[in-house]
C-alpha cells in the first residue's frame, strides 16, 4: 500500500478539502505534526466562510498554485500568526499574498531584498498580534503591507510607485497608537523606503 506523503501547506494556499473537494484557503498550519504524523491545518471554506481544522492527508492543492511544503523542507519564510488572531480578522487572502510575495523575494540573493523580507514579516506579525489596535486598524495595516509585498515581488520597472508612496506615507500614522509597531517602523521604515527608492 502506498503511503501519501505528509503534507504541510503554506498560509494563503488555495486547497480542496476532503472527498467532496470543498475549496478553501489555509489560514495557518501547526509547526509540528500531531500524534499520527500529520500536520493540522486551519482552513476557511469558501462556501460558508467557516474555519475548520483539517489534517494534511485530507487536503489537496489547487493545480498550478505554490508548491506544497513537505516535511523536512520548511519554507524559507513563514509568517507566525496565532490562530485566534486570524480567526477573528478574516485576513486569509492578505496574509496569503504577503506570504507568497515573501517566498518569491526570499529566493533572491540581494541583501536589500533579504532586509525587506525581514521588515515586512516582522511588521505583519506585530500588526496582527498588537492589542492596542482595533480589528479594523489591523485589517487596514495588513492590507497596506500586502500592497508593499506585492509591489516588492515585481520587477522595479513594473512597480506602481503611487500606491507604494501612499502606503509608506500613511503607515507611520496608522501605527502611532501602538508603541511596539511604532518602534518597528522606526527600525524598518528606512529599509522599506530605500528598497523602493524613496
Amino acid at each position: 500500500m502506498t503511503r501519501t506523503p505528509i503534507q504541510r501547506f503554506s498560509p494563503g494556499r488555495r486547497v480542496l478539502v476532503g472527498n467532496e473537494s470543498k475549496p478553501g484557503i489555509i489560514l495557518s498550519a501547526d509547526e509540528l505534526p500531531g500524534e499520527m504524523g500529520e500536520f493540522r491545518h486551519y482552513v476557511k471554506l469558501d462556501q460558508d466562510g467557516q474555519t475548520i481544522s483539517v489534517y494534511g492527508c485530507d487536503l489537496r492543492g489547487f493545480p498550478g498554485m505554490d508548491d506544497d511544503l513537505r516535511l523536512g523542507q520548511p519554507s524559507t519564510v513563514h509568517l507566525h500568526i496565532a490562530n485566534s488572531s486570524v480567526a477573528n480578522l478574516n485576513l486569509g487572502s492578505q496574509l496569503g499574498t504577503i506570504n507568497a510575495a515573501l517566498q518569491s523575494i526570499s529566493g533572491q540573493q540581494d541583501a536589500s531584498q533579504q532586509e525587506l523580507v525581514l521588515a515586512l514579516k516582522q511588521l505583519t506579525e506585530a500588526a496582527v498580534a498588537e492589542t492596542a489596535l482595533t480589528d479594523t486598524d489591523k485589517q487596514e495595516i495588513v492590507q497596506a503591507l500586502s500592497t508593499l509585498a506585492e509591489q516588492a515581488a515585481k520587477k522595479p520597472e513594473e512597480r506602481s510607485r503611487g500606491p507604494v508612496r501612499a502606503v509608506i506615507s500613511w503607515l507611520p500614522t496608522a501605527v502611532a497608537s501602538a508603541a511596539d509597531l511604532t518602534a518597528l517602523w522606526e527600525k524598518f521604515g528606512p529599509t522599506i523606503k530605500a528598497f523602493f527608492g524613496f
